[in-house]
């Protein structure tokens, strides 16, 4: 057994353990299936009152809003994940922690959206990542400023400010609000592709950079496709500068485009992506939407995971690929919750969840 194994095994043996059992309460394909057939909201609460959202859910009063469920829903993700953190230690530890940062960004994406839609504070703080590392009184500060560099500048970086730079508060209405929410996040993503590729070492970052490197390529995707649609010029100064499989040429071809149909089938025909864009540009033509490639990346980070799975038990691939199918179970759930709210067919509802093959 080499030396690098051994101090895998001892170093990750307990957390691997948890992890591998909490694998097995994860729901099934035909479990989600089923809960987007409910037509009710407490029926699906009666399904996942006995499992790992148990607690947050059974807090819940009747008649509690979808928003409240979804809510419930994230904080048992939540409480999962920094049960793990206090199980770990070390690399393993400083792993999760970094894992979590990326919450931060979808806190602050979600405060531009929020007050570009002209929404309350209220009605921002019921939807905050429990796992955001900023205090509710520095949300509530974000909340009341009105210049989106000041706002971004507080929580990000020089590099975030520059991307957003030509973007105002006052011009930010559909598709530029969901424009600047695609940058924000993506910044978010690249600091833990950052982490995982300069950070981490040996089967480590071996195992984690395909999840990491992919949500980053297919982010820079978006932001593209997005710039397309709504005539943005300078798209080059909106991207994450890093990238996996997506290369520099491809970000050219891809930035030439002379539309989203055009750019969708390049994108669908690069080599690494073609099984998870396949039938794009149909997609987006019978939609008139992107809210495919969302779905379209968290499939492939499933994919990844549940390889990931087959492979050496004792890295922090592992842990990266349970948090993805955690997370995406908490997204799905909350994401039928709502759509069971609005009064949303099983098919609709099932095409906005990622439901693994």
């Amino acid at each position: 057994m080499g030396t690098e194994t051994l101090s895998h095994i001892v170093r990750d043996n307990y957390i691997i353990a948890k992890i591998r059992g909490e694998k097995g309460k994860l729901l099934e394909r035909q479990q989600i299936h089923s809960l987007a057939e409910f037509r009710t909201q407490s029926e699906i609460l009666g399904v996942l009152a006995e499992g790992p959202y148990g607690k947050e859910l059974s807090e819940l009063k009747e008649g509690s809003s979808p928003i409240e469920t979804e809510r419930a829903v994230r904080l048992g993700f939540a409480r999962g994940v920094k049960t793990l953190i206090s199980s770990s230690q070390g690399p393993a530890r400083d792993f999760l922690l970094e894992f979590t940062r990326r919450f931060d960004a979808y806190d602050l994406a979600a405060i531009v959206v929020f007050k570009a839609q002209g929404k309350t504070w209220e009605e921002f703080v019921s939807t905050r990542q429990p796992l955001a590392l900023l205090k509710e009184a520095e949300l509530h500060r974000l909340y009341s400023m009105d210049d989106l560099r000041a706002i971004v500048g507080i929580v990000g970086d020089r590099a975030l400010v520059n991307r957003v730079k030509s973007f105002s508060m006052e011009d930010l209405a559909g598709e530029r609000a969901s424009l600047v929410r695609d940058i924000i996040t993506g910044w978010g993503e690249e600091r833990f592709y950052n982490y995982v590729n300069d950070k981490l070492r040996g089967i480590d970052r071996e195992s984690c950079l395909p999840i990491a490197g992919g949500i980053v390529d297919l982010a820079n995707l978006t932001i593209i496709l997005r710039s397309k649609l709504i005539g943005i010029s300078n798209v080059r100064e909106h991207l994450i500068p890093t990238s996996w499989k997506l290369n520099d040429q491809a970000i050219d071809q891809l930035l030439v485009a002379q539309d989203v149909s055009q750019a969708l089938d390049l994108a669908s025909s690069h080599s690494y992506y073609h099984s998870i864009l396949s039938g794009a540009r149909q997609k987006y033509e019978e939609i008139k939407s992107l809210s495919f490639l969302e779905v379209a990346s968290r499939k492939h980070s499933i994919h990844i995971s549940r390889r990931i799975f087959l492979g050496f038990p004792y890295t922090l691939g592992i842990v990266l690929a349970f948090l993805v199918l955690k997370e995406n179970e908490a997204r799905n759930l909350a994401g039928i919750v709502a759509g069971v709210g609005a009064g949303m067919k099983p098919d609709q509802i099932r095409s906005l969840v990622a439901i693994p093959e």
